[in-house]
């Protein structure tokens, strides 16, 4: 196994949302509550799939204004600057090829597809996130112990998120754009 050496904080108070593009750190790197969290765990096909799949459903239903990125991070303040497996957002002029963050207003729906190491985080710390960053959606893909993708859509509701629909292989949407598709696969 090779060890990650990390740069120290560069101030007590933690790592802050711009220090992510000055240093030299590993790709997917995310800031959760002035932590650094690096995606060290093995990505299975399960993950890998949902989150393939999901794209291509999601590109060709998006209208011309949106788009849908992967595994970028939403500078929601200072502290926080997660990275959701999928969004959707406003096409901004500003955003191009070398755009590294998001601002949070300009995204309409973050997508997690859960594993066993990120479980607690998807479940309880970046809904809390993306709360505060007013994202409106959050979607949260969990695997049933028959393998089958159960998504659990939130709606954004005061400060918190209410779950609004579960699905069980497939993907249901009203918004930010109409989306009902079957997620194929061999569950």
């Amino acid at each position: 196994m090779t060890d990650i050496l990390l740069p120290r904080p560069p101030r007590d108070s933690g790592w802050e949302s711009d220090d992510l593009d000055m240093y030299d750190l590993p790709d997917h790197v995310e800031l959760i509550y002035g932590a650094l969290q690096l995606m060290m765990s093995p990505q299975r096909t399960w993950h890998d799939e949902i989150m393939y799949r999901l794209r291509i459903i999601l590109d060709r239903a998006a209208p011309s204004d949106l788009r849908v990125r992967q595994e970028m991070t939403v500078r929601i303040n200072r502290k926080n600057r997660p990275e959701p497996d999928l969004l959707i957002l406003v096409d901004q002029p500003e955003y191009n090829r070398s755009t590294k963050w998001f601002r949070p207003e300009d995204v309409k729906l973050v997508v997690e597809v859960e594993s066993p190491e990120s479980e607690e985080r998807d479940r309880f710390l970046k809904p809390a996130i993306y709360a505060i960053g007013r994202i409106p959606n959050y979607l949260r893909i969990s695997e049933t112990d028959e393998g089958v993708p159960a998504l659990h859509l939130y709606r954004l509701e005061g400060n918190e998120y209410q779950l609004v629909s579960e699905e069980y292989g497939r993907i249901c949407l009203d918004e930010p754009f109409k989306v009902d598709a079957k997620l194929k696969g061999h569950w």
